[in-house]
């Protein structure tokens, strides 16, 4: 049945939801033409509130998308609006919007910007248990372990495990915190442990998940268990992310394969897929995945924080 488009600046609540819907589905060009549409609308009729929530929710279509440079451009949109409409600074639309601003950072590798947001916003400290805090707190975990806090990083990601059991909502579909965890984990030297939470997430995810998220968790586990096994988990991956249209998840899946393949002494292979990858970091507008592709391609090792992890 078709999205009926909002009757008016009251309606846009309803709609905006229907859109977050429609996205985490990853049906993405239906929901970045809504957004859009959401956005005409709150413009319309002067909704500031509503501008701020249609921004925030395009941002993080293109981000899903792999368009970066226009995720960045609509979460910037939408954070200087929330600072004129009224709304609490501190409150759970400003939260979703941080927690969106924060992650298209990490893919872009703007790590110091990104950890410059956290304090003079408040979200630096403990956080609300509201569905939107949990997602910043994900985040802030996933920012945390880029920027080498790997404590704080546990801590945060463990705690939305926590939440999501307490909820009986505790699947990688809302958010994977296992795969995320299972990179901190094996930069501490816990190797098991960090391949029985990767396993874990695709195992909940082969079960029930949408096609980006098994090829997430698959992604990751491949840099987990590396040798043949990881190569295994990554080449499936790529098969996965290609039927997808998350196109910087299957960029990142392409240079960690071809990291991957470096490691296994298979170069010719190597240079194949990380020429692939980097053309496909570049049309996302990553630079830092590009670089680490480019690194990779000479054949130099690569030391990386995992900001897309």
């Amino acid at each position: 049945m078709p999205l009926a488009p909002p009757a008016g600046a009251d309606d846009l609540p309803r709609y905006l939801h229907a859109l977050r819907r429609l996205a985490d589905a990853d049906d993405l060009a239906a929901a970045h033409s809504g957004c859009t549409l959401a956005i005409d609308v709150a413009g319309r009729f002067g909704s500031a509130a509503g501008l701020v929530m249609a921004y925030s929710q395009r941002s993080s279509v293109a981000r899903r998308q792999g368009r970066l440079a226009d995720a960045v451009r609509d979460a910037e949109a939408a954070a200087e609006l929330l600072a004129v409409s009224g709304a609490d600074p501190a409150g759970p639309a400003a939260a979703l919007l941080m927690s969106r601003r924060i992650a298209v950072l990490l893919d872009l590798g703007q790590l110091e910007l990104a950890d410059g947001l956290l304090g003079p916003a408040g979200f630096g400290g403990e956080l609300p248990d509201h569905p939107e805090f949990l997602l910043l707190r994900y985040v802030r975990g996933r920012l945390h372990t880029a920027v080498a806090r790997p404590g704080e990083g546990l801590a945060d990601l463990y705690r939305c495990g926590e939440r999501l059991a307490v909820r009986r909502s505790d699947h990688p579909g809302v958010l994977p915190w296992r795969s995320a965890a299972s990179v901190v984990l094996a930069g501490l030297g816990a190797g098991e442990a960090a391949e029985r939470l990767a396993a874990e997430e695709v195992t909940l995810t082969r079960r029930h998940g949408l096609a980006s998220a098994l090829g997430r968790a698959l992604r990751i586990q491949g840099q987990i268990r590396g040798g043949a096994a990881g190569l295994a988990s990554a080449e499936e991956a790529i098969r996965v992310l290609q039927g997808t249209p998350r196109r910087f998840e299957l960029a990142t899946a392409l240079v960690d394969h071809g990291a991957l393949l470096n490691a296994a002494r298979r170069r010719p292979q190597a240079r194949r897929v990380l020429r692939d990858g980097l053309e496909l970091a570049e049309e996302c507008g990553s630079p830092m995945l590009a670089d680490r592709a480019r690194t990779l391609f000479a054949g130099r090792a690569w030391h990386w924080s995992g900001g897309n992890r």
